[in-house]
């Protein structure tokens, strides 16, 4: 079980499902039947295939998915992603809306606070400007007032826009890892009560 697992292992455990089937509300699917097999979440997103062998595959209804919080890559069999969109969908993790205080340090600049507006395992979307696509920066995230920082030692900028750029987290050490992971857990059951709710 990897560090993803252990905090999904002391939480709150939940399908939010429909009896069998899984719901297809929100960016991800969340399952009865199907969980990742290295932490048992149900949190898991039909990604693209890699290759000829998982393009036959296909055919017979086997496709890979990408658990959104331990980030383990599997193939399932699982009839309902013939005709989710998802299967074309090239992003692997989705961005779970949030509003969380950053600091990016960065050597050639002085330390700046800004806001992240939506995140993942992979990566966030930061309220900043001034990096050019491919900088390289260090991220200190501050979830709330209660919880500890998360370092992200190296981060890489792989998008620009008006306000605001796409970030890619590189390395983050284990004990801000399971951080992070209890961060994304929380959001991504917040997000599954709202869209049964909602449904």
């Amino acid at each position: 079980m990897g560090e993803a697992g252990h905090v999904l292992a002391g939480a709150h455990r939940t399908d939010c499902g429909g009896a069998g089937a899984g719901t297809g509300q929100g960016p991800f699917r969340i399952m009865r039947d199907l969980h990742c097999p290295n932490c048992g979440a149900p949190f898991v997103r039909v990604t693209y295939q890699e290759g000829r062998v998982e393009r036959l595959l296909r055919r017979i209804n086997v496709f890979p998915f990408r658990c959104q919080l331990c980030t383990n890559r599997f193939r399932a069999f699982y009839a309902g992603a013939r005709h989710n969109t998802q299967a074309i969908d090239r992003h692997q993790y989705a961005r779970l809306t949030a509003s969380i205080e950053a600091r990016v340090l960065d050597h050639e600049q002085l330390p700046v606070t800004n806001r992240i507006t939506d995140i993942s395992m992979d990566g966030c979307s930061l309220q900043t400007t001034g990096f050019p696509k491919g900088a390289f920066i260090e991220l200190v995230l501050k979830p709330t007032v209660e919880e500890e920082t998360i370092r992200i030692e190296t981060a890489m900028v792989c998008s620009v826009r008006p306000l605001s750029m796409g970030i890619r987290f590189l390395e983050i050490p284990p004990e801000y890892y399971r951080r992070l992971a209890q961060v994304v857990l929380g959001l991504l059951v917040g997000q599954c009560f709202d869209a049964t709710l909602n449904a």
